[in-house]
């Protein structure tokens, strides 16, 4: 009988804990639901994620405040990348931003890297028109005016520069063989071995 008691007793006590209000548990209202979700699983309100969505693109922004013209870019597969256009070159916005995009500096590189493959560039300037970060385009033209000349093509690995392509002619697909991703941005085109025009 006494067990019995015992029991009983245990039991009621048991049940009075499950019944009582638990002053720790923090109650779920519509107004706190919410909040509670966010610390739980570390999602991001709508609220939160119009404010990211509508934050300016520091690249495209610093590119204005340059007095720079963005343009954006559709590459083949969809892909986009702004060009930060100014009068007489352009850039790609994140190279821009980044400093990456040194003109003058990347043009010297690649009149040196010219005659370094036996050109003479005599009374020439190298100008460099669309610079990408790592890749290169632009021309060779006389320095006493803007007609005539030729192209180059460039790949540029940290500080050094490789012409991969330059002439005034056709411009062969085999000179990006070691780059197959450069972009077709800057060549789109190209002739094959055979003689025959490739779109990039």
């Amino acid at each position: 009988m006494k067990k019995y008691f015992t029991f009983i007793f245990i039991a009621l006590i048991f049940l009075s804990v499950l019944l009582l209000p638990n002053p720790f548990k923090k109650e779920l209202t519509d107004n706190n639901l919410t909040s509670v979700r966010e610390e739980d699983t570390g999602l991001v309100t709508d609220s939160e994620a119009d404010q990211i969505a509508n934050m300016p693109n520091p690249a495209a922004k610093y590119c204005e405040d340059s007095e720079g013209i963005l343009e954006i870019v559709t590459n083949k597969d969809g892909s986009q990348f702004g060009m930060c256009n100014f009068e007489n070159y352009s850039c790609e916005e994140w190279a821009y931003f980044n400093k990456e995009c040194d003109i003058e500096s990347d043009a010297a590189k690649i009149k040196a890297a010219l005659i370094s493959k036996g050109l003479d560039l005599t009374g020439m300037q190298v100008v460099i028109h669309k610079h990408l970060g790592k890749y290169i385009g632009g021309g060779v033209v006389p320095a006493s005016s803007s007609a005539g000349g030729g192209y180059f093509f460039a790949v540029k690995d940290g500080t050094d520069i490789k012409v991969l392509a330059d002439g005034n002619g056709s411009i062969m697909c085999s000179a990006f063989d070691e780059y197959p991703d450069y972009p077709s941005y800057l060549v789109p085109e190209c002739i094959d071995i055979a003689g025959n025009i490739v779109t990039r």
